[in-house]
């Protein structure tokens, strides 16, 4: 006796092969479309009271954090820059958050400045302040080097 494939059965074959194919394809485009941003990169973050850089301030004294950065290619999105409190054997915290906007073209550079008053001084549990730089777009993070200075001290 000979078996004879039925229309249905042809059909639904059929069907399963342009499905997996229409799959394979949609995964080689989704691969070759995705595109890896670079992020902008912190040329220099340093403290300023006045107009001198500093790396120690005086307890209720208006300090200014400036960051420069640099992207390699276009940045259109936000900056998120943390001042954050440096304690000792314990996650910091945040102390002050800004978010700023930002339009940038490949090459270009960029100061952002955030001004805050410290309201605690260095301790042995409080070590200082510091700046944690957060690229929304790229969804990376640049924290200042974990020394003093460049992190700032706090003195009463």
């Amino acid at each position: 006796m000979r078996r004879c494939q039925t229309p249905k059965g042809q059909i639904l074959i059929l069907i399963l092969i342009v499905l997996l194919g229409l799959v394979l394809i949609f995964g080689v485009f989704t691969t070759v479309s995705v595109r890896v941003r670079a992020a902008p990169t912190v040329r220099e973050a340093f403290w300023l009271v006045g107009d001198q850089k500093i790396s120690t301030a005086s307890l209720g004294e208006k300090v200014e954090a400036r960051i420069v950065i640099k992207t390699a290619e276009e940045y259109v999105g936000s900056i998120v820059v943390k001042i954050r409190k440096d304690i000792a054997w314990w996650p910091d915290s945040d102390y002050h958050v800004s978010t700023i906007p930002v339009n940038l073209m490949g090459g270009q550079e960029k100061e952002i400045e955030t001004t805050f008053t410290p309201d605690e001084a260095s301790t042995s549990n409080l070590r200082g302040y510091l700046v944690e730089i957060e690229f929304r777009v790229t969804r990376t993070t640049w924290t200042m080097e974990n020394s003093y200075p460049p992190r700032l001290r706090v003195t009463e």
